[in-house]
């Protein structure tokens, strides 16, 4: 038992903001004011949170398909490599590359710096069940990004331009929308 699990403290606990004790069924701190609710919203989305980690689908056309059948098998090796080569991690907060397999490069770009998302199905991946994610920043070093073999990726797409407004609004970040 925890301090505030003692018979006594059972129907008590601490502010998360000011620390006072106060009855666990408060939805208002008594002492600070702070709304509690809105408390716990806030620091959900303060926290990051992983949406996908992992490498892109080695095969994600049928066109690579017909080239690993043409040459015997040989191509899946080529696209093994090429799909081990990359490695993605997205969160609530940014997308994180990592290129190479012997050497590695890592870029990270904001979600709040992402300016437009645009979703590219072409036939072959489209019957694969896949698509490319193309993401256009503001950051200057990584204007555009592309992210594919994904299971899913149009899901994720939705997420990550709800929470790139979310970051924009968390920072105070506004768009500047150039013709």
């Amino acid at each position: 038992m925890s301090t505030n699990d003692t018979p006594d403290n059972r129907d008590t606990k601490d502010c998360p903001v000011c620390g006072e004790t106060i009855k666990a069924v408060a939805i208002k701190c008594r002492f600070c004011n702070t709304d509690l609710q809105a408390h716990m919203i806030h620091a959900e989305h303060e926290a990051e949170k992983i949406l996908f980690a992992g490498h892109p689908a080695t095969i994600f056309s049928a066109w690579q398909w017909i080239i690993v059948v043409l040459t015997l098998g040989i191509g899946f090796l080529y696209y093994w490599f090429k799909a081990r080569d990359l490695h993605y991690e997205i969160t609530t907060q940014r997308v994180k590359l990592e290129r190479g397999i012997f050497s590695k490069v890592k870029d990270n770009v904001e979600l709040f710096t992402i300016e437009h998302f645009d979703l590219k199905s072409p036939f072959g991946m489209r019957l694969m069940g896949y698509c490319i994610l193309q993401l256009r920043s503001s950051d200057t070093s990584y204007s555009q990004l592309h992210l594919y073999g994904i299971k899913n990726l149009e899901e994720l797409a939705d997420t990550l331009r709800e929470c790139s407004m979310r970051e924009r609004q968390r920072r105070r970040v506004t768009a500047i929308i150039q013709p």
